[in-house]
């Protein structure tokens, strides 16, 4: 059996033909980019998005294409759609999870709900780019026109699958990212928060679990595609929770690291015990929740290279990004505060800084210090989720950081875990996905 599975991420989407065995036939990748708007707004074209998607596709072996026999899919989130009728987006943007227009929305949970009411039923505290229920109370209080004209809200997964095969869904875990679900016991849309955001309760769709079939493959789509048409379509899902099943994790204490453009860990319980330094978010499986933080990765690194190292080529900034963590692993005088793209748990506007520099300073102590920062993040997620729950010793890692160096800070950083690299997680996550529903 031949499977089309397509990961849409932060700044491209990739897409494959797998076999059966998650063995990748064909592969190809199409990037597209996210824009910045006044008031602290960060969207994506749905243009830039689908014509990359497209193109991304027509890059396989078109014999290849012909075989598929199933389509399945993840994508990054949160990230709030608003759709009509018909499933075109009222709002003409997708809002990705970088996006922070909603900080005051956010303390409005305080002053109606309390923090502690609102986290036992959602799981999360609506920190801004964590969760969308303050995103969709930004829209009814700044741009009611929107809202007024809205059929359904949903995540990128409910837009996508309406325009592959034209019918409705929310899958599961962006359910419990949209911050109006009741996570804590995976029961449903909660009745308390829509009635207390003012949020229609019909706007929110019927719930699947990824990896469900629910529709075929629509004939316009599958000719710009090039694969037959009236092929099954699985529901999608979030990209790290998809990324658990690409990696072979599907028990409680299974631990995954996202080593990519955001640096994200993701740890598998059956214990939804919430607390206000990590997300409790549903897994693909039902009766499985996710402990997940996420922290500045790759992003923070493209950064340090645009702003210092312009004069290196690519290559020889990588060779440098390495000698620099081997150089300082164990001993650094600067210190780094990892917040250059905020941070998804605090309501406070953190931002990234160095502490400790002196004219003595150099520029890889600077780099070194970014880097080793990162991982203080994810390790003290670790920690908290060992008073929950027994935790596997061994923590799967994919994404483009997996280097030699990286990988070593890591392994010091986490002390008493080993880390197994493991390659294309959500690709293989989608097949593996659909596979266990069949």
């Amino acid at each position: 059996m031949r499977f089309l599975s397509i990961d849409f991420g932060t700044s491209a989407v990739k897409v494959s033909i797998l076999d059966e065995n998650l063995n990748s036939i064909a592969w190809a990748k199409g990037n597209y980019h996210y824009i910045l708007l006044p008031g602290e707004k960060v969207e994506l074209k749905e243009k830039d998005l689908m014509e990359a998607f497209f193109s991304a596709v027509n890059q396989l072996d078109p014999k290849e294409r012909k075989d598929v026999e199933l389509l399945c899919y993840d994508t990054f989130s949160p990230s709030p759609v608003f759709m009509d009728r018909e499933g075109g987006l009222v709002y003409p943007n997708i809002i990705t999870h970088m996006d922070r227009r909603s900080r005051r929305q956010s303390k409005f949970i305080d002053e109606t709900i309390g923090k502690d009411t609102y986290m036992n039923i959602s799981g999360i505290y609506p920190f801004p780019g964590g969760c969308s229920a303050m995103t969709f109370l930004w829209f009814l209080q700044n741009e009611p026109e929107i809202y007024k004209d809205t059929y359904r809200i949903g995540h990128l997964t409910t837009y996508i699958h309406k325009r592959l095969t034209g019918k409705w869904m929310v899958d599961l875990v962006n359910a419990s990212m949209m911050g109006v679900y009741e996570t804590t016991r995976q029961s449903g849309w909660s009745k308390e928060l829509l009635q207390e955001f003012h949020l229609r309760p019909e706007c929110f769709g019927e719930i699947y679990n990824p990896g469900v079939v629910h529709g075929t493959l629509l004939p316009e789509i599958a000719d710009r595609l090039g694969v037959r048409a009236g092929i099954p379509v699985t529901a999608g899902s979030n990209d790290v929770a998809v990324s658990q099943m690409g990696a072979g994790n599907q028990k409680s204490g299974d631990i995954m690291d996202t080593a990519g453009s955001s640096d994200m860990v993701s740890i598998l319980t059956n214990k939804p015990v919430v607390d206000g330094r990590y997300y409790l978010r549903n897994s693909v499986i039902p009766g499985i929740w996710q402990i997940y933080a996420t922290t500045c990765g790759g992003f923070g690194v493209d950064w340090f290279y645009e702003q210092f190292c312009r004069e290196m080529t690519r290559e020889e900034y990588y060779l440098y990004l390495g000698a620099a963590v081997e150089r300082y692993m164990h001993e650094n005088p600067l210190h780094f505060e990892p917040y250059l793209t905020g941070d998804r748990q605090s309501l406070a506007k953190k931002t990234g800084s160095w502490q400790g520099l002196t004219l003595e300073a150099t520029k890889d102590q600077m780099l070194a210090a970014l880097l080793d920062s990162i991982q203080d993040v994810l390790y003290e997620t670790i920690l908290r989720a060992e008073k929950v729950i027994s935790l596997n010793k061994i923590i799967k890692i994919s994404g483009g950081m997996t280097t030699k160096p990286y990988l070593s800070l890591k392994e010091k950083k986490f002390k008493g875990y080993s880390l197994e690299v493991v390659d294309n997680c959500p690709i293989k996550g989608n097949v593996a996905l659909a596979k266990y529903y069949m």
